[in-house]
């Protein structure tokens, strides 16, 4: 019988994927958040609502450099967002041998936000209801090679019954995201340029949280067929 997860079991499992691989994410948060803050710096990102992107906006339409600087960062977040992700699932024993499976991701990645953002927009329910059933896409996509619609089909088929758990889990970290999002305020009413850093610092932090949650996910709702060998060995 299948085992029922709890939000605790994900949250828990949130954690220990981050602390396992704590100089991974400390690398993430450090090249993310370094540029978020190199761009206060250099003056290609402006500041923003507090509570809106952590008080950070990169303006593209200042100049040439602006765009540049914009155009840089995004790509090296993809690039590193994808790196965790293969680190978060070797922590686990979750990366099979093959090639890159970044192209996957970032199809799987468009495919999946795009039609999340249509949910949203249009329709709050249906978009949350994506987002939790294929909240493990990335595991299935990248762990266990799926193709990049197989990867969506799979994830919602392993979340089947866990969807209300998987919703208060994410639940926990939106509260945790406007926590951070406070907290980026109090900074941004001493300083605009502290908030905007401070900002820039905590918003890499969440995105490695929120990776890991996708991975916590796909753990737990995923069992691995070497771990079944295991069991009838």
């Amino acid at each position: 019988m299948e085992r029922e997860i709890r939000v605790s079991d994900i949250l828990a499992e949130v954690s220990r994927l981050v602390g396992d691989t704590r100089r991974d994410v400390v690398t993430f948060i450090v090249v993310i958040g370094g540029l978020g803050v190199l761009g206060v710096l250099l003056g290609f990102s402006e500041v923003s609502d507090p509570a809106v992107g952590f008080g950070v906006r990169v303006d593209t339409f200042e100049g040439p450099g602006s765009a540049a600087f914009s155009l840089v960062s995004s790509l090296v977040s993809v690039v590193a967002g994808y790196l965790l992700l293969t680190r978060y699932l070797a922590a686990r024993g979750r990366m099979h041998e093959g090639g890159t499976r970044f192209w996957h991701y970032i199809a799987m990645a468009i495919l999946s936000g795009l039609a999340i953002a249509v949910g949203l927009i249009f329709l709050l329910v249906p978009g949350l209801f994506l987002a939790v059933r294929w909240s493990a896409a990335s595991g299935f996509v990248i762990g266990a090679r799926e193709g990049i619609i197989g990867s969506l089909r799979a994830s919602w088929e392993a979340t089947r019954g866990h969807g209300g758990q998987i919703f208060l889990a994410g639940l926990v970290l939106l509260i945790a995201i406007i926590a951070a999002g406070v907290v980026a305020g109090i900074f941004a009413a001493i300083s605009a340029n502290l908030g905007a850093i401070v900002g820039a610092l905590l918003e890499a932090s969440v995105n490695a949280v929120l990776l890991a949650f996708g991975i916590a996910v796909y753990c737990l709702v995923h069992r691995d067929a070497r771990e079944i060998g295991e069991v009838f060995s």
